[in-house]
């Protein structure tokens, strides 16, 4: 029979879940007035709490819109990449299978917030751009072109330039969110099918020809 622990008192889950909720909260108010505009006590007003609960877990708006990036995309994606690591099967089907979990992180709300803040403001604040690359980007490139090359290691492709394919492969990401934000009257593409048809494409030119 196996023991279970100390059950957590009510107070500490509700700490715990804490931090959570204001990067909830801040994201809806990174929406709607951008991070120039966001004050501290507007996030915690809209999060039901004192401002300076905020500075418990956060120790300025700048280090909570890095919390906000982590949670709604970079926890998620190196989620995702370092169950790609333990794959064993084709290069195809993983990256199918990459498809799926990337277009789901990066067709979510949050993200898409944070996404087109940084494109507005991102002149202004070239900290928080150069954050999200380093959070974001570069993990993103790096793991998929050791997948590309794990892949021309196999023989499921070609010889390929594995950084350059990478950001090939990525590149829908960014273009369907301007798409869908830019239109977002008309009738909207979705990413995951994008990013499937996207990755097709790519495997039938790098595919070694058959004798």
């Amino acid at each position: 029979m196996i023991e279970q622990g100390p059950k957590k008192s009510s107070r500490t889950v509700q700490k715990e879940a804490r931090p959570k909720e204001i990067i909830s909260a801040a994201l809806n108010v990174f929406e709607s007035n951008g991070f120039a505009g966001t004050r501290l006590d507007e996030v915690a007003k809209f999060a039901g709490i004192s401002k300076g609960t905020i500075y418990l877990y956060f120790e300025n708006k700048d280090e909570l819109f890095k919390a906000c990036v982590r949670e709604t995309v970079g926890k998620p994606i190196a989620e995702t990449l370092e169950s790609a690591t333990k794959f064993e099967g084709p290069t195809e089907k993983l990256l199918h299978e990459l498809a799926e979990k990337i277009g789901n992180t990066f067709s979510d709300p949050g993200y898409r917030s944070i996404f087109f803040l940084i494109i507005s403001e991102g002149k202004r604040f070239p900290n928080l751009v150069k954050f999200y690359y380093d959070e974001v980007i570069t993990p993103s490139v790096s793991s998929l072109s050791n997948i590309i090359q794990r892949g021309v290691d196999r023989g499921d492709i070609k010889n390929s330039i594995s950084q350059e394919d990478a950001l090939l492969l990525l590149s829908p990401v960014i273009f369907i969110n301007v798409w869908n934000r830019l239109f977002r009257n008309e009738k909207k593409i979705d990413l995951k099918e994008t990013l499937h048809s996207h990755i097709d494409i790519w495997l039938n030119g790098t595919r070694p020809k058959k004798n």
